[in-house]
């Protein structure tokens, strides 16, 4: 549970909103999914930070797209 305590302190430190976070433990790997808003270089700076604790065995990332379509009636 340490390895996600370090997690959890890096994102608190980022620039970004966490919209959704979740954890899921199977035998001896911990699999935190999450979903930040923010600034491209402050989501950025959070990948790398992640990237560079020892126990972070793989980051993914994905860019989310949103649209949004307005109606007339």
């Amino acid at each position: 549970m340490d390895s996600v305590g370090r997690v959890i302190s890096i994102v608190r430190r980022a620039k970004v909103s966490v919209k959704r976070l979740e954890l899921v433990s199977t035998d001896s790997l911990y699999e935190v999914e999450m979903y930040v808003e923010g600034a491209a270089d402050e989501v950025q700076w959070l990948v790398a930070k992640l990237d560079k604790l020892p126990e972070v065995l793989e980051i993914k990332t994905a860019p989310i797209i949103t649209a949004t379509a307005i109606v007339s009636r």
